[in-house]
């Protein structure tokens, strides 16, 4: 006899099963247990694909009900919020401080009654007098089905807390010493009903880990219309002088005239507008106790003046890390412009010549997706081109940013994601306002996106800066044209460019104003 059967008639001893009150032979005990084990295993099986369905088949009935329905409840609760209004929307509902709050208890909290359903339910469902073999079968089940549910749970409680450590680090409260506060969504249905237009500044540097001590390499202005979600793009040359401080700017008692070297006993190239962020920091003496960045400030300040905008948001990138980001999201998809060898990878400039051996590489052109070092060149190159050629290719990269954002794909690159926003980005938008921001980001992939050519337009070394002015007013009272390109529309690979290959013979300047057929204002798919 076997050691099963043995315990089987060890048991029947004391409790001889029956069925129809016909004592069952040993081969009709292993049958009913093995049917027991089945039933256990399924139960606790339902139980872990849907919260105490396995305990409705036991005498937990009634708590099945209730963890069943409860959890129902839930995930009607968790879709619409999700759903309702965009899924990008909705996602950011849950980025706020409240918002994490709750999904880092929601999380633990439901894990923990999921698993105990889990759990109950194989108790109820476990046989007194089952062999040993057949309890340590139901226990392993149960502990894989308790690790299913486990490990996405603890996954998201690590999603959570990178979030809340990366939104610590990211956003920066705004100044509102001088120029008054930023234009905000409201709440309600529609948070931004009361606030027709909303401008944001976007820097870019090379500052590494002291992004606050700076020489801005890149400075565009977002004014976005929020409504119909049309973007004009404005970039503000690195080059341009004489740019004015405002009169209630501390600086402006030492430049009443701008940023103009003379003024400072001829100090060269250093007063341009990319100078403007470590003038204000050097003289820092001069603002007021409490402002921890004047140059940030500053640098928003004057960018106001020179585009006629109040600038209600900054957004603050290391492009170093700007790399990284892209890296993060998986790559960006666009048109790189011609003719061949491409946009070049590195190079030097020393006294108007590229440095012989300085360009590693060329970005082909082309359409393509470009990993994060490629995006990061694309973006700054300027040793082929002029400067102008340099912020084209900015707008047409914030334009496919924009519209390449895809929140099911950054679900699975959260983590880098989020870690290297919080090494690289700072950003004075309020936490809590981000649900209304996510949905003006939604409008903005169904408006039309506009670019104004300031360096086309207008002298670098003698800026007239009422035409510029001019030329935003017209942009952003252009009409909404459901025809137009939308965001992120690539042009022709065969379009033309203007860009030409690099040589180390050939001086590279940036000229201060070029004579061009291009409109002051265009859309920014025609050059993207």
């Amino acid at each position: 006899m076997s050691t099963e059967d043995r315990n089987v008639s060890t048991e029947d001893d004391a409790s001889t099963p029956t069925r129809d009150g016909r004592e069952l032979s040993r081969h009709e005990v292993r049958q009913v247990r093995s049917e027991q084990l089945k039933r256990a295993l399924a139960l606790t099986g339902l139980s872990t694909i849907w919260p105490g369905i396995g305990l409705l088949r036991t005498r937990r009935k009634w708590l099945g009900v209730v963890l069943a329905l409860g959890a129902a409840v839930t995930a009607i609760v968790l879709g619409f919020v999700l759903f309702s209004g965009g899924v990008l929307a909705g996602a950011a509902k849950f980025a706020t401080k409240r918002g994490l709050i709750s999904l880092l208890v929601l999380v633990a909290i439901g894990a923990l009654v999921w698993i105990s359903g889990i759990l109950l339910t194989a108790k109820e469902t476990s046989g007194r007098r089952w062999t040993s073999k057949m309890r340590w079968a139901l226990r392993g089940f149960t502990m894989l089905m308790v690790l299913i549910v486990a490990v996405p749970a603890v996954q998201a409680v690590r999603y959570v807390t990178v979030t809340r450590s990366a939104f610590d680090k990211i956003f920066t409260d705004r100044y509102e010493g001088r120029g008054g506060p930023a234009r905000g969504p409201g709440t309600g249905s529609d948070p931004w009903k009361s606030v027709p237009r909303v401008n944001m500044l976007l820097l870019g540097s090379d500052a590494g880990t002291d992004r606050y001590k700076q020489r801005t390499d890149s400075m565009m202005v977002v004014s976005i219309d929020t409504k119909t979600g049309d973007t004009t793009l404005i970039s503000i040359p690195r080059n341009l002088q004489k740019v004015p401080f405002p009169k209630n700017n501390p600086m402006h008692a030492l430049f009443p005239k701008g940023y103009d070297c003379p003024e400072r006993g001829g100090a060269g190239a250093e007063c341009m507008m990319n100078g403007v962020w470590i003038e204000a920091d050097n003289n820092k003496d001069k603002f007021p106790a409490d402002e921890a960045n004047p140059g940030l400030d500053t640098t928003r300040e004057v960018i106001g003046e020179i585009v006629g905008l109040h600038i209600d948001y900054t957004a603050v990138i290391d492009m170093s890390g700007f790399q990284q980001l892209v890296d993060a999201m998986g790559g960006v998809y666009i048109t790189v412009p011609g003719p061949p060898p491409g946009i070049p990878i590195g190079g030097k400039v020393v006294n108007g010549y590229v440095v012989p051996g300085s360009i590693t590489g060329y970005i082909a052109p082309g359409y393509q997706k470009l990993n994060g070092r490629n995006a990061l060149w694309y973006a700054r190159s300027r040793v082929a081109g002029t400067d102008d050629d340099r912020m084209r290719r900015q707008r047409c990269m914030v334009n496919a940013l924009v519209s390449q954002t895809d929140p099911f794909k950054m679900v699975t690159k959260f983590t880098g994601i989020m870690e290297a926003a919080g090494q690289n980005i700072r950003l004075d938008v309020p936490q809590d306002e981000l649900p209304a921001f996510a949905e003006l980001v939604d409008r903005m992939k169904s408006g039309n996106s506009r670019t104004v050519n300031v360096t086309d337009s207008v002298k670098h070394y003698n800026p007239d800066f009422a035409k510029i002015r001019s030329m935003v007013k017209t942009a952003i009272n252009t009409p909404h044209d459901p025809k137009a390109p939308k965001a992120g529309a690539t042009a022709s690979t065969s379009s033309p460019t203007t860009s030409s290959s690099p040589t180390t013979s050939s001086p590279t300047t940036e000229p201060s104003s070029k004579s061009t057929s291009v409109k002051p204002v265009t859309d920014t798919a025609q050059h993207c």
